[in-house]
Order: C-alpha cells, then sequence, then structure tokens
C-alpha cells in the first residue's frame, strides 16, 4: 500500500491493512514520515515504511505539489527495487497520480488498486480556485490515474456513480465505515434541558468545517443554556484561527480544545464524554460529496448529530435520523443545537434512527467486499 499520510492516524488505510493481516496476508505500507516512528516499523503486524516527507496542511498549492511529488518520486524508487515481490499494490489517494508509483509493478503485470477516498480535483477546487491551468492539469491527471489502475475502489457510491461516468475502469464501492472493534453503541446519554450539555467533534480541523461558526452559535447557546459545552479533538491548520475564535469570544472555559493527537483507542473513551455531535462544514467543491466517517461514528454509538447537508449525506441519512442545518450558519445551528437541547426524546429517537441506518454499514460488514476486490486482483496476477 502506498498512502500520503501518516499510518499510524489514517482509520482507513489501517483497517484494509489489519484486515488483511488478519487472514493471514502480508502487507507492507509506504506512507509519511511520522514523528518518533523508526524509518522501518511493525505497527499491529503491518510493516510500514515510513519515507523521509513531512505532511503538509495549508493554502500553498506549490507546497501540495512538492509534497505529492516528493513522496511518489521516493515512493517509486522504493517499489523499483521491490519488482514483483507483491502480489497487488494498492494506492490510496491524495493524489490519484500516486499510482503511477507502482509503474513497475503495472510493466511486470502486478495488479495495481487505486483506492479513492477523495477527488484531488474537488479538494483543489476549495482551497485555489480560480487556478484554471492547475485545476486542467489535476483533472487530467486524474483520470490518467483511472485508466492506469486495474480497479478502483470508492468509499461511498455516490463517488463510485461519478467515476463511472468518468472511465471504463472497473469501480467498487467499500465503504469508509466505524471499525466494529472500536465504536459500538453506547447506552443512551442523556441530559437536563437546563444542565450541562456536551456538543462534540473529532477529526480534521480546519477553516472549512466551521468549527469556528460552531463556537459562535455555542456563545449564542450559552446566553439561554450557560451549561452548554463544545469539545473538540483532533488537528489541522484550522486550529489556531479556532483558538483565536474562542478567545475573542470568550468561551476559553467553555470549549475545550485538542493538546495532542489521540490514537484511535482512546478517542472512543473520549466520545463518550459528548452529548451531541456537530458537524458544521461549509459547502465548497470538496464538501459537497463527501460522506463523514465521523457521522457514522457517532450514529453506530448512538451520539445524536447536527449535520450540514449535502447530496450524499441525504442519500444515507434520512430527516428522522439527524438534524440538518442548510447552510451551516450560527444562526442555523443555535436553532438546531436549542432545540436538541430542549427536547432530549427527540435528540433519542433521531439517534436510534440514525442506527439503524448503520446496520449492515460497519467494517465487519463491509471488509468482506475489500477481501473479495483484494482476492479477484491477486487471482489476476496469478492468471
Amino acid at each position: 500500500m502506498l498512502v500520503i499520510s501518516e499510518y499510524e492516524s489514517d482509520a482507513r488505510v489501517r483497517r484494509q491493512a489489519e484486515a488483511l493481516v488478519e487472514r493471514g496476508d502480508e502487507v507492507t505500507v509506504v506512507a509519511l514520515h511520522a514523528e518518533g516512528r523508526p524509518a522501518v516499523d511493525v505497527v499491529d503486524g503491518v510493516n510500514v515504511v515510513h519515507l523521509p516527507t513531512q505532511k503538509y496542511r495549508g493554502e500553498s498549492s506549490l507546497s501540495y505539489i512538492k509534497l505529492y511529488g516528493g513522496f511518489t518520486a521516493r515512493a517509486a524508487g522504493r517499489m523499483a527495487r521491490w519488482g514483483r515481490r507483491f502480489d497487488v499494490v494498492q494506492a490510496h489517494s491524495m493524489p490519484e497520480a500516486l499510482v503511477f508509483a507502482a509503474a513497475v509493478q503495472r510493466a511486470m503485470r502486478v495488479p495495481v488498486l487505486l483506492d479513492v477516498h477523495d477527488l484531488t480535483s474537488e479538494l483543489f477546487s476549495a482551497k485555489f480556485e480560480g487556478r484554471r491551468g492547475l485545476m486542467s492539469a489535476i483533472r487530467f491527471s486524474e483520470r490518467a490515474s483511472f485508466r492506469f489502475a486495474d480497479e478502483v475502489l470508492t468509499p461511498h457510491d455516490r463517488y463510485t456513480d461519478m467515476l463511472r461516468a468518468m472511465t471504463r475502469t472497473p469501480v467498487t464501492t467499500v465503504m469508509n465505515c466505524p471499525d466494529d472493534r472500536y465504536f459500538t453503541a453506547r447506552p443512551w446519554k442523556g441530559w437536563e434541558p437546563g444542565g450541562e450539555v456536551v456538543f462534540g467533534y473529532h477529526g480534521l480541523i480546519a477553516p472549512r468545517h466551521g468549527l469556528a461558526q460552531l463556537a459562535e452559535a455555542l456563545a449564542a447557546v450559552r446566553g439561554e443554556v450557560p451549561g452548554a459545552r463544545m469539545q473538540v479533538w483532533g488537528s489541522g491548520d484550522g486550529l489556531a484561527p479556532l483558538r483565536e475564535k474562542v478567545a475573542e469570544l470568550r468561551l476559553g472555559d467553555a470549549v475545550s480544545l485538542p493538546t495532542r493527537l489521540l490514537p484511535i483507542h482512546e478517542m472512543t473513551k473520549e466520545l463518550d464524554k459528548m452529548h451531541i455531535g456537530v458537524l458544521a462544514s461549509q459547502l465548497d467543491p470538496w464538501t459537497a460529496n463527501v460522506l463523514p466517517n465521523k457521522l457514522m461514528e457517532y450514529a453506530v454509538m448512538g451520539i445524536p448529530v447536527i449535520t450540514f447537508r449535502n447530496a450524499t449525506i441525504e442519500r444515507y441519512f434520512p430527516d428522522d435520523a439527524v438534524t440538518y442545518v442548510d447552510p451551516a450558519n450560527p444562526a442555523n445551528l443555535r436553532e438546531a443545537m436549542l432545540a436538541l437541547i430542549r427536547d432530549p426524546e427527540k435528540a433519542r429517537l433521531q439517534a436510534e434512527r440514525a442506527r439503524e441506518v448503520m446496520v449492515g454499514r460497519t467494517w465487519r460488514h463491509q471488509r468482506q467486499h475489500y477481501y473479495e476486490v483484494i482476492d479477484r486482483m491477486a487471482a489476476r496476477r496469478r492468471d
């Protein structure tokens, strides 16, 4: 597997790699440098090679291109030395062009799988609007990557439909579902409408995910419900601006912000502290098609959710399973937060309905689809 992320905190890649190891396969992951980890490591049975390339999150298109290009070149050099050592090579986007690091394997007829977590063109459209030349190059690279791969994976059906319209390469959905080992149903955690209510969010902290707007909404809610609080876990380039917003709103005693990145087994314990999950992402070309894994994690646990609306989320979660805010601005968020605070029974029923949506949509079920894809590709090499 090839992935331009820190393997230890990449839930989708870890789920897949550990599922293969669990059934007896040998898996090697080539990933970004991880602070405090050796260059060659074994993590829960998975061989991990950390290349000397650091993660970048920011607003510089040149820095992203350097990250993607530098890692791909280093990974290609490593793969060239390995030749036909592996039965299948799987590249995880972003970017899709990482699949070309397996050019030597492809020439030797080793099957190559491209796992499209997110489309690079959608992220760059959101970050670098108006850069026509850059966007044309990225879209060309995407389509070339799809043609280069033997098969393509996507995390939800909307992406599958989109990609099937873009390429003749076979496309299969393997949902980015919660891992049953960590995310399980919890007893209902109720609250008194006039007491403490904790709103929570975990994952990537970026301006597009609307946490600053959520902080503004919380400040307004606390005027009527002084016990309302917010807990945030995660990391990202939006953390510093969020700290400034919290200080500006004088919410230091009501908002808990992360001081370190938690491993997944610790995160699930932390999520027990929250009453209501909130996804306040602002719609842009990237968020317009995502199906947030954290939404599904809250649903499995039985945590009621306030979420932004897009066509992908609507495809899976009906109006009685979540509270939609459309758009997720401070005024709409305030209204939704107060409505659930004042009606815990409505929140409980929504959480039950969301949990029903997730039946059959946890990793225990989805990994069978993943096994089928890997076995089909391994059989292609044997043929």
